[in-house]
């Protein structure tokens, strides 16, 4: 096997994307908390969003296998969603 510095340095990155990740899944909860709604810093801006979606259940889907049953196996999930962007595209 050889050895590769660009498999390190895909490694680091993906190590580094894990860590942002998690930092902003942290910011994204404390934003939630405050509720619906606008909120600025200064240089950026955030719009915290909460709505339906609603969703098809696969394996429900593969239990009647007949499209007539489709709509029977739709489910509606409530989402919570943070929108973050540059203050002066705002």
């Amino acid at each position: 096997m050889r050895t590769l510095k660009i498999v390190d340095e895909l490694g680091a990155v993906n190590q580094a994307i894990a860590e942002l990740e998690a930092t902003a899944r942290k910011l994204k909860a404390k934003l939630i908390e405050r509720g619906v709604g606008d909120y600025q810093g200064a240089q950026f801006v955030a719009e915290v969003q909460e709505y339906d979606r609603e969703n098809i259940s696969a394996p429900l889907v593969r239990q009647f296998a007949d499209e007539d049953f489709v709509a029977r196996v739709t489910t509606v999930q409530h989402i919570k969603a943070v929108v973050v962007k540059p203050l002066e595209a705002v």
